[in-house]
């Protein structure tokens, strides 16, 4: 699936050279008791008595959720992260939330892999230009990937798309952006980029920020800006969204949280 093989043979051999060691309202009636006297000799029959009609409890108004309202507030909060996470590099005020993860989502593995997992997030989710954030919390016995594809043919699992993902090799931190097509690896944006603003402890969680505009794309660690890359050919300028892992052998796990996608136009 990836170009795994090739790099961990790399990475092993660097290492081995480098190593240094009311609900119903309540309703209360009254009987009014009427006190009658005896009766003259002439005996008069006692009225009947009437209840008075007992009110019927008017249900309380159900509230109707003010979608717009909640809607309005969800991308306030995003706005007020983008603040902090990219600042004035990006001009997203006149942006909108596309997309906000509800709960997490987790990728689970188990085995030796010959090719990755993927979970698409949403069928009517599709952008070019965006921002893309997310919580990820890795957990394995040995090497695993945990990202995310965008602007991905309709297909995903074979269609043509980049992806977005960092590795856990022997212990280096690295990431990459690359190009795939018919599940395989097709070509490169970043070429391998180690980075030890990764937390490479399991049950770490890192996140991550991805801000594609045009041919270029701007990678965020942990709040960290780690660089800018470019893509001239323009490969794919719009698509779908998914989360991927894979992992060499035993268990592992991906779990993504606090994902949203915010269009930039």
């Amino acid at each position: 699936m990836y170009k795994q093989i090739t790099l961990i043979t790399l990475i092993t051999i660097l290492m081995t050279g480098c190593r240094s060691g009311p609900s119903a309202l309540d309703q209360a009636a009254t009987m009014v008791a009427q006190t009658v006297t005896a009766a003259p000799p002439t005996e008069t029959s006692l009225p009947t008595f009437t209840p008075l009609p007992t009110d019927t409890p008017t249900p309380a108004p159900t509230s109707t959720p003010d979608v717009g309202a909640t809607t309005t507030a969800q991308a306030s909060d995003v706005m007020s992260e983008l603040s902090i996470l990219v600042g004035d590099t990006v001009p997203y005020q006149d942006g909108h939330l596309a997309w906000q993860q509800t709960e997490p989502i987790i990728i689970e593995m188990s085995g030796p892999q010959t090719e990755g997992n993927f979970r698409e997030i949403d069928k009517n989710l599709k952008a070019g230009d965006f921002i893309f954030k997310s919580d990820v919390t890795w957990n394995a016995s040995g090497i695993i990937i945990c990202g995310t594809i965008f602007r991905s043919e309709e297909k995903i699992n074979f269609g043509k798309q980049y992806q977005f993902y960092f590795y856990r090799i022997s212990g280096l931190p690295a990431y990459f952006i690359d190009v795939h097509e018919f599940g395989d690896f097709r070509n490169t944006i970043t070429d391998a980029r180690f980075s030890d603003q990764l937390d490479v402890s399991n049950n770490a969680t890192n996140k991550f920020v991805l801000i594609a505009q045009k041919e270029q794309f701007t990678v965020y660690l942990n709040g960290v800006r780690q660089g800018r890359f470019f893509d001239y050919s323009k490969q794919r300028q719009e698509g779908l969204f998914a989360f991927l892992a894979w992992q060499q052998s035993g268990d592992g796990s991906c779990e993504f949280e606090n994902s949203w996608v915010w269009a930039l136009q």
